[in-house]
């Protein structure tokens, strides 16, 4: 199931399944080389993810996204991933050995004819820095906007210097973390942020690009300013 799973996510990020598609299962699964059952799995999961729409008695389609909705994630992904910032526990050296591999992969894939699984390298890492906080409600919930996300993150990757620019803003994240400076990692996420919008469509450019409240340095700070 799982690469299934991949093979279709990949498919529905890089494009090659148009938003409004019907999945011809048959033809899906004849293409995977895998049968209906593990297919349905696979299709089940990105429904419930929100990439494809499941319609009764008609089967799943690639789902639409408004501008205006990747300008809705994007805006609560950046709430909740400072939320988990503030709280991260600092990562150990094998942790950080394992986000430099994974960079490591990712620049593999910027001069790469097919340089699509940077998509899906991509959120790992940001996911693996997420997971350092402790609060897992909130991480879930980003793992669930990080997957809605994809399609307007390949839009973006679709560039050269887009893929360039992201590895190395990475590395920078590395050393923010390997400094323990959280405040700094803050700002580091902001920059990459801003580094995302410059390469996606205008309307959702535009609205991920208003100004934003400075985020607090640390966790009791956050607290301080909700009470």
């Amino acid at each position: 199931m799982e690469r299934a799973l991949q093979h279709l996510r990949a498919k529905v990020v890089s494009g090659a399944l148009s938003p409004g598609e019907q999945i011809r299962q048959q033809e899906m699964a004849e293409e995977l080389g895998v049968s209906r059952v593990p297919l349905r799995e696979a299709l089940n999961v990105l429904a419930d993810q929100g990439l494809l729409l499941h319609r009764p008695n008609s089967g799943y389609f690639v789902a639409k996204r408004a501008p205006n909705e990747l300008a809705q994630i994007r805006r609560i992904l950046q709430l909740l991933e400072n939320e988990l910032l503030t709280s991260l526990e600092w990562p150990d050296g094998q942790c950080l050995e394992e986000l430099r591999a994974l960079n490591a992969q990712m620049r593999e894939c910027v001069t790469a004819e097919d340089w699509t699984p940077l998509v899906r390298l991509n959120r790992e890492f940001h996911l693996q820095v997420f997971s350092l906080s402790p609060s897992r409600l909130i991480l879930e919930e980003v793992k669930r906007l990080w997957a809605l996300a994809d399609t307007f993150i390949a839009t973006k990757m679709a560039d050269a210097g887009a893929r360039r620019r992201t590895v190395e803003e990475h590395e920078l994240l590395i050393d923010c973390l390997t400094q323990r400076d959280r405040s700094r990692c803050l700002e580091m996420m902001e920059i990459h942020r801003a580094s995302t919008s410059s390469g996606l469509p205008p309307g959702v450019a535009a609205l991920s690009a208003r100004p934003r409240a400075e985020a607090p340095a640390s966790s009791d700070e956050w607290a301080a300013t909700t009470r």
